[in-house]
Parts: structure tokens; C-alpha cells; sequence
């Protein structure tokens, strides 16, 4: 058939790129990514590039967080490759810190256009996985959907692996076959990544509290959800089984095993969803076989671009909605930051939790959470007076945002700049709390209300009250 993709094998991929470019010096290529990255084909592009045959242009590779080895990121290949990655993991992040990978500052609902056409990296290749439908012969982008579609739509020439280890997932990961050039049909194919499921039997106390107190304050029948990955949101999951909430709805940038158990137990029914009323939305899945088994041809949970799940738009059209990120750290002004933990210390990406954090501005459409515990693992307080010098911010002090720890609640919105360092610091670590307050009673450059006390209870702010014991540091 004159649509149907060629079918090559991995050994092939170079010719078919160093034929096609033979004119080119430099060539984009976007890669999909997390549990579907397509390492079998990197490995190949890798070993061609290495070996100087066939001869290939410059490859700049752009992706978001990729799982299994990155053979090209490599030292001494970045001559002939280098990374451009959205959102990074350990490999990615060593190099990145070492000057031998760019980090690409973009939250996900933003990635369309970052690769558009006429843009910064628009590809003139894409490398993915798909599914085939054994009946249909139609294939699917399986467990990453992302900027997939913008990528094909724009690359001279679009190469997929196939791989049967993948579920076919439905919604917008259904391409057909003549949106494919070349097929890689290869035993050597890696099967997709699996990730072990969360262990909710034995959450930390700390990540319990925190579970705790978003349930009991801001969880209700019939909200839509977005939870980020992380053991912090799997103690919020875990608190949201044991409530028996009903009818609540997914919309989120990555599906996990335990947004699965909520789908499984019919808490989430996505019944009162006013978007995609019916079925959970994501642009990603990641986790457990267990988690890729129920997704296989499952109308329950469909794909959709991140530039779909992350929109301000779609977000508010589903309100209710309760958002639920984590962060390295937030400072007494309500400045919050995830992607640095210092201007030279690079370690993952924003991701897409600004998109939820300014899409919920209003309250009226929901609440934006950041969740994070009180100290690191060194006991540091993630409370700090001031953000490091030269990090983004995934939330500025101008974000209404919802602070939870293991001590309590401090709910942002509205408060003056005043009024919010008090809030932040009242819930800090008994450890630094008493110091924090009194820097900030004794600073008359802080604004205080009236009938400030330190010994009172402070605006917006609610403590734990619970029986969830913390052990000492």
C-alpha cells in the first residue's frame, strides 16, 4: 500500500538519516520520551555516530525526562551530538551540571511551540515508539503522547519503533500509517520502561501528615485532579482511598499507578468533569506492568498532547480543580522553585506545574498545592528567608499558591507580602520556626497586621491536628 510505512531495521536507521540529510550540517531530532523512549534506535544513532559511518550530520536531540541509558549523551561525542533536554533525570542532569548538555527552560503546555514550525527546534526528524491495532492496523503513541503530534507534523522524515511491549492507548495517541515513513521492526527493540508501583503500606509519617492534611482540606466529591509523581502526592492518593471520596475526575499531565487504583476502586469516575466528561486525561503514563496492562485499549483513560492536559483553558473548564506538585524549596515570600536547587546545580525541569499554578490563579477555579516536606535529607529547612540566587521559579510571590507540609496549611491567596511570610514561616520545622518568627517580628520591612502576636494564630494558616507522631531530628 502506497501509505504504509517502510519497514527497516535498526541497523538501518543511520543510512536512512545520513541519505536523507546528506546536504545538511545540522539536523534536529525530537525524541520521545519516559516509559517510551526508543533506546534500541539511540543505540544505533549512537554507535554510527561513534564509528563516523555512515557519515551524519550534527544531531542536536531534544526531549523531555527519558528513562534507560542515553548512549549519545556520552562524554566526548558532543562534536558530533548534543542534548537538549526539556526535562532531565539523573544522566542528563550529570551532564547538564558538567557543561556537556543544555537544560531547555519550558513548562509542558508551552512545548507545541517550542518545537513549532519556524521555532527554535523545529524537527527535521522525530524517533518514537507505537502499538499497532492487530485488527485496525492503526498505531498508537502508546504512554507518550507530549508534543508527538507537532513533531511529526513538522520532521521531513518520522521514524518509529515498533513495539508490541507497549499498550495501545486510546484517544489522541491513534496515528495512522501514513503519518510514519520507516517502521522499525526489530527483535532488538527494548520493551517500554516499567517503574515499581508506589508502596502505600509504608509511607514515611511525615508524607502520611501531608496526605492527610490535603485530603481533609481540600479534597470533595466530584473535584478534578492533577498529581505529580513523587511519594508525597502517592500519601495524598493513598489518604484519598481511605476517605471514600466519589465521582472525582483526572486531568493531568502524567497517569501513574495510583491514580489507577483511585480509577480501579470507582473513586474517580470523571462523571462531573465538564471536559472529556467520562474517561481520565493524560499526555503521559508511567509505572507498574500491572498499570500498563489496565491502560491497553481502555476508553477510560485517554491520551491527549501536553499542550491540551496543561492548558489554562481545559484546567478551568473542569473546575473544581485541586492541582498537587512538589518542589526543592519555597522562601518567606511564597517564591517557589523545582528545577534548580542552585543557580549551579541543575536537576530536573519545570515541567508543567506552573501551567497548573497559574491556570488556578483564581480561586473560583480551584487550588494549586505545593507539598513538600519541612527539611531535606540533611534536616535543612526547604523554608528559606530568600530563593537561591538565579533559579527560575515554578511560582513567583504573585502566584496564589497553597503551601502544605507536615506541620500544616498555609493558604497564600490573598495575603499581603506580610502576611504571607508569616504564614510560610509559621509552618517551618519547630527547628528554624521560632528563629524564622522572630526575624520577621523584629523586620520592619515586613508589613504585620495590626493584631500580630507571635503566640497567635496567624491568617490562613491551619496546623496539623492529627495523631500522626514525627520522629526526631
Amino acid at each position: 500500500m502506497a501509505n504504509e510505512p517502510k519497514k527497516i531495521k535498526l541497523s538501518q536507521i543511520p543510512d536512512v538519516v545520513a541519505e536523507h540529510f546528506k546536504n545538511r550540517e545540522i539536523v534536529t531530532c525530537y525524541v520521545g520520551s519516559n516509559a517510551a523512549s526508543p533506546t534500541a534506535s539511540l543505540e544505533a544513532m549512537t554507535d554510527a555516530i561513534k564509528a563516523g559511518r555512515p557519515k551524519l550530520p550534527f544531531m542536536k536531540m531534544v526531549h523531555i525526562l527519558m528513562q534507560g541509558e542515553i548512549p549519545y549523551i556520552e562524554e566526548g561525542l558532543q562534536d558530533r551530538v548534543l542534548t537538549y533536554s526539556i526535562f532531565s533525570g539523573a544522566q542528563v542532569r550529570k551532564a547538564a551540571n558538567e557543561g556537556r548538555a543544555f537544560y531547555v527552560p519550558c513548562t509542558l503546555a508551552n512545548l507545541d511551540a517550542l518545537i513549532g514550525k519556524y521555532r527554535e527546534f523545529e524537527p527535521d526528524m522525530t524517533i518514537f515508539k507505537v502499538r499497532q491495532h492487530e485488527h485496525t492496523g492503526e498505531f498508537s503513541l502508546g504512554l507518550s503522547v507530549e508534543a508527538l503530534h507537532s513533531a511529526i507534523d513538522h520532521a521531513d522524515i518520522v521514524i518509529a519503533e515498533l513495539d508490541p511491549s507497549m499498550p495501545f492507548t486510546q484517544g489522541q495517541s491513534v496515528i495512522d500509517a501514513a503519518s510514519i515513513d520507516y517502521l522499525v521492526a526489530d527483535d532488538g527493540v527494548k520493551p517500554v520502561y516499567e517503574i515499581p508501583a508506589p508502596d502505600f503500606d509504608n509511607l514515611s509519617p511525615e508524607e502520611k501528615r501531608i496526605g492527610e492534611l490535603i485530603t481533609q482540606h481540600f479534597i470533595r466529591d466530584g473535584v478534578t485532579i492533577q498529581v505529580g509523581i513523587g511519594k508525597i502526592p502517592d500519601a495524598v492518593i493513598a489518604t484519598i482511598c481511605d476517605a471514600n471520596y466519589k465521582d472525582l475526575g483526572i486531568q493531568t499531565e502524567l497517569y501513574g499507578d495510583g491514580l489507577m487504583m483511585l480509577q480501579k476502586a470507582d473513586i474517580v469516575t470523571n462523571r462531573r468533569k465538564k471536559m472529556n466528561q467520562g474517561y481520565s486525561t493524560t499526555s503521559l503514563i508511567m509505572g507498574s506492568k500491572q498499570l500498563y496492562d489496565y491502560v491497553h485499549m481502555r476508553t477510560g483513560v485517554q491520551m491527549r498532547p501536553c499542550g491540551y492536559t496543561n492548558s489554562a483553558e481545559t484546567i478551568r473548564q473542569n473546575a473544581p480543580f485541586i492541582s498537587i506538585n512538589t518542589a526543592i524549596g519555597v522562601d518567606f515570600y511564597g517564591n517557589v522553585w523545582a528545577d534548580f536547587i542552585d543557580a549551579r546545580n541543575y536537576y530536573s525541569g519545570v515541567g508543567g506545574q506552573p501551567d497548573f499554578i497559574r491556570a488556578l490563579n483564581d480561586p473560583v477555579y480551584g487550588v494549586p498545592i505545593i507539598a513538600i516536606k519541612s527539611t531535606t535529607r540533611n534536616g535543612e529547612s526547604k523554608i528559606v528567608p530568600g530563593h537561591p540566587s538565579g533559579v527560575s521559579l515554578t511560582a513567583s510571590a504573585y502566584d496564589g499558591v497553597v503551601i502544605v507540609n507536615e506541620y500544616g496549611v498555609a493558604d497564600l491567596r490573598g495575603l499581603t507580602a506580610g502576611e504571607k511570610t508569616i504564614a510560610i514561616a509559621s509552618i517551618a520545622h519547630p527547628k528554624y520556626r521560632d528563629s524564622f518568627m522572630r526575624s520577621i517580628s523584629e523586620d520592619p520591612y515586613f508589613t504585620k497586621p495590626k493584631d500580630f502576636r507571635l503566640d497567635k494564630p496567624h491568617r490562613n494558616v491551619s496546623y496539623y491536628q492529627g495523631d500522626i507522631r514525627l520522629p526526631e531530628i
